[in-house]
């Protein structure tokens, strides 16, 4: 079960990306190992790129805030929402198939079968990306009618406005994953992980000044055309993106030569078939973030307005509070469980096929206890700290109680993930699937539920229960095809207790910088806040570090799985852990 999380948020889909990126590493790591440095290299800068595209996703939302209020958050998600659903429908799920497929030709040096592929795939992006573009430029009013049920016909056309400023994204971001997919199918892996850091830069420098030439120069005040603007950031990303691809494929076949214009040994409608053949389970996965995303947009606004009689503008702004501040914070720790997911898989599946239980068993122990030493503490934070967090980034109270609500959601989300890709190591690609998709089913029906009564934190409450439900039938899953012989709750127990522990420390700590320190006026509240976080997380990440690491709820081998700061982290740990004879 998914909700508004995502690596690249929102023109970047979590379990797309997910999949797209353990069937190249796999597969390559099968049948190409003659090329396992280079491998290696474009993992890293995969990781790499996906935890600067989360950073710069959480960055934008502050000054976007800012500029365009709730109000206007609520516009740019509910347009985002659509756009992310055609999205993964135009893409389809064609990109990993043709990356994988590619890697097959390739061990078998039937280059002219690759150009083919390349030529296939790219045609149906073209086509499939131009048909999504029309269906939601010319179904944007219909679509907003269903957003805003109870909404004026001002506020509708507010909503159609944003649609369409995105709607061009989709004319060029389906061609530039097909480009991704082939240089993917050759390992080059950096220009992808650099293409995808270069778009979402241009993205947000895109968003922010869009929305700041509207809102403060050219037409100031004016929200609707603001988060309009907002929105077209997209497109400019996906242009310089699609840019630095092009010349990075120009490089490629430069480097081809002759080998390129080799004769097809297969034909065209083989070909598609192949594609289709390994595209299925990955479309069928990528397709739950957007619908979970678009299951939001249509039910929290409208039920916010009708059952907690809100008025459409203020429930609207909820949901943009909601979509756009509390749960964009989740997704930084998820930057670190994909990361440690996706190198983590391909040991899974090696093992898989030698049948070796001893080396999954020790994997998936490892990933577990290394997943949750992250999630605790985080989701403590969000659930402690909300109101410092809330005035330090946004400089507003009004998110207090959904960033709060999100933290217990951001442990199931991530155990979710985490089984997601233990069940794919063991070769069960659809099963994950099925699960999400069940767990989407409860967060709608309590969504209907939970929302009267709760409001915006009811939604956050929906989605926890969608995970929970999701995560538990995969790690039951797990157990049945991995034959786990540890308990789960063994492993994961020592980081709870950490927690706990420093979720005391932070508590006192909190109380006391309250005596400590006021601010002055409400604009030094902002900067207080900023103390007062950093003087907290700074003893407290201490005290968690140091008692987890003494009570070995993490060891030094499981942090060197960390990105970035896992290699510090394990030598930290190492001089620390008591020694076990």
């Amino acid at each position: 079960m998914t909700t508004g999380l995502s690596l690249f948020h929102p023109s970047r889909h979590l379990i797309s990306c997910c999949m797209c990126y353990n069937a190249v590493a796999f597969f390559n790591r099968e049948v190409c190992a003659t090329h396992k440095p280079s491998l290696t290299r474009g993992a890293t800068a995969m990781v790499a790129s996906m935890f600067i595209t989360k950073v710069l996703g959480l960055v934008y939302v502050i000054p976007l805030t800012y500029l365009i209020h709730k109000d206007g958050l609520g516009l740019y998600s509910s347009a985002y929402a659509l756009y992310s659903l055609l999205l993964t429908v135009s893409i389809a799920g064609f990109p990993t198939a043709m990356a994988r497929t590619i890697s097959e030709r390739l061990a078998l040096n039937r280059y002219g079968d690759v150009e083919q592929l390349f030529r296939l795939t790219s045609r149906l992006m073209i086509g499939l990306g131009a048909v999504s573009f029309l269906l939601m430029w010319f179904g944007a009013p219909l679509y907003s009618r269903l957003i805003g049920l109870k909404a004026s016909g001002a506020s509708l056309q507010s909503v159609t406005l944003s649609v369409r400023a995105v709607a061009p994204s989709l004319l060029i971001i389906p061609v530039m994953s097909s480009l991704r997919g082939y240089l993917q199918g050759f390992q080059r892996m950096e220009p992808s992980g650099l293409s995808q850091a270069v778009e979402q830069l241009f993205r947000v420098v895109a968003i922010v000044l869009g929305a700041y030439l509207v809102v403060k120069v050219f037409a100031p005040g004016n929200i609707a055309v603001g988060a309009a603007a907002a929105t077209f950031g997209s497109f400019v990303g996906g242009a310089a993106a699609l840019w630095l691809l092009i010349l990075a494929v120009q490089k490629l076949k430069k480097d081809l030569g002759n080998r390129r214009f080799a004769t097809p040994t297969e034909s065209s409608s083989k070909a598609i078939k192949t594609l289709w053949k390994y595209a299925v389970p990955v479309s069928m996965g990528a397709l739950v973030l957007p619908v979970s995303i678009q299951v939001d947009a249509l039910t929290i606004p409208n039920l916010l307005s009708v059952l907690k009689h809100l008025s459409w503008s203020n429930a609207l702004g909820q949901y943009g509070i909601y979509s756009r501040q509390a749960v964009q914070l989740v997704s930084i720790p998820m930057a670190f469980v994909v990361a440690i997911g996706s190198s983590i898989m391909p040991a899974i599946a090696h093992a898989q096929t030698r049948r070796d239980l001893k080396t999954i068993n020790h994997q998936m122990r490892r990933t577990l206890r290394t997943a949750f030493f992250l999630l605790f503490p985080i989701a403590a934070v969000l659930l402690l700290l909300a109101k410092p967090i809330d005035m330090a980034l946004f400089d507003q109270q009004s998110g207090v109680n959904a960033i709060a609500s999100v933290s217990v959601m951001s442990i199931f989300s991530g155990f979710e993930m985490i089984t997601t890709y233990m069940l794919q190591g063991v070769g069960k690609m659809y099963r994950p699937v099925r699960n999400m998709f069940i767990g989407l089913a409860v967060k709608l029906v309590f969504n209907f539920i939970l929302i009267g009564p709760l409001g915006i934190v009811g939604a956050a409450m929906a989605s926890t229960l969608g995970y929970l439900v999701s995560s538990t039938l995969n790690i039951m899953a797990v157990k049945k095809y991995a034959e786990l012989q540890f308990s789960v709750w063994n492993q994961v127990l020592p980081s709870l207790v950490a927690t706990v522990l420093t979720g005391i420390l932070t508590e006192v700590l909190y109380a006391f910088s309250l005596v400590l320190w006021h601010p002055v006026t409400n604009a030094h509240a902002m900067i207080w806040a900023w103390i007062q976080l950093l003087f907290i997380l700074f003893l407290s990440g201490l005290f968690y570090l140091f008692i987890s690491m003494r009570s070995h709820a993490v060891t030094a081998a499981e942090l060197k799985s960390l990105p970035g700061v896992g290699t510090r982290l394990a030598r930290l740990a190492e001089r620390i852990q008591p020694h076990q004879f």
